[in-house]
């Protein structure tokens, strides 16, 4: 007992600091790489607890536990893993920092080709390109059940509007500079409108803070008039 009295709550102090950190600072929550930090924290504290119960009846099922923690980093590491940004080929000119709205179908065309040529954006959309790979990050918001990433697109549930705030800032981060929104009517209707419009104003703090633009594809007749006003207030139109 006295020769692990250091070591072992040393290491379990460390795993839990890991966990809290990772959990804060990078995977965050409500996905399955969350597993890591978890096991890696309720691990850390099992092992504040052997240098007490290692001579105890506790010990074996303490060593099963410890034991389904690792397993639950495994997996959290392994999707963790799989998810990798890559950033962009080249920066998008001609387009003005901030956050827009757009009504033109024709706009976004636009900047969907400059996304395409450059790999430079995030397009958040319910319905992902089908004919060929995109070369820049596609969120597919659909209720079909979350898969690794395929041909460059991710699935995410249309009530997981944290995970995709989180998803979102790992790009801009890494050098992009355009967040495309193109299903902010399906959101108000998955979420509601207050809760969908708290995810637009946090989409937006972290695009601003990168120095990058947001543009939302919608129609101004789909809300009310007071929607509208308040959405107005933090969206300006594009104008090309």
């Amino acid at each position: 007992m006295l020769m692990m009295a250091f070591p072992l709550p040393f290491l379990g102090l460390s795993l839990m600091a890991t966990g809290y950190t990772l959990m804060r600072k990078e995977i965050g929550i409500k996905s399955t790489a969350t597993l890591f930090p978890v096991g890696a924290f309720l691990l850390g504290a099992i092992n504040l607890t052997y240098p007490a119960t290692i001579t105890t009846a506790l010990a074996p099922y303490l060593y099963g536990a410890g034991a389904l923690f690792r397993a639950m980093m495994f997996i959290g590491m392994a999707k963790y893993a799989l998810f990798q940004i890559v950033p962009p080929k080249a920066p998008v000119g001609n387009i003005p920092h901030g956050a827009f709205y757009v009504d033109n179908k024709r706009y976004i065309s636009l900047i969907l080709q400059r996304m395409k040529y450059t790999g430079n954006g995030v397009l958040i959309t319910r319905t992902p390109p089908e004919d060929e790979t995109p070369t820049f990050p596609v969120f597919w918001v659909t209720r079909v059940a979350s898969t690794a990433p395929w041909k460059n697109i991710v699935t995410v549930r249309p009530t997981d509007i944290g995970i995709l705030i989180d998803l979102v800032k790992k790009h801009l981060e890494k050098g992009h500079s355009i967040v495309v929104l193109d299903c902010f009517e399906y959101l108000v209707l998955e979420n509601g409108f207050e809760n969908a419009f708290k995810f637009l104003l946090s989409l937006k703090d972290h695009v601003v803070k990168f120095g990058g633009t947001l543009i939302v594809v919608t129609d101004p007749s789909m809300y009310s008039e007071k929607q509208w006003t308040v959405m107005l207030r933090e969206l300006d139109r594009l104008e090309f």
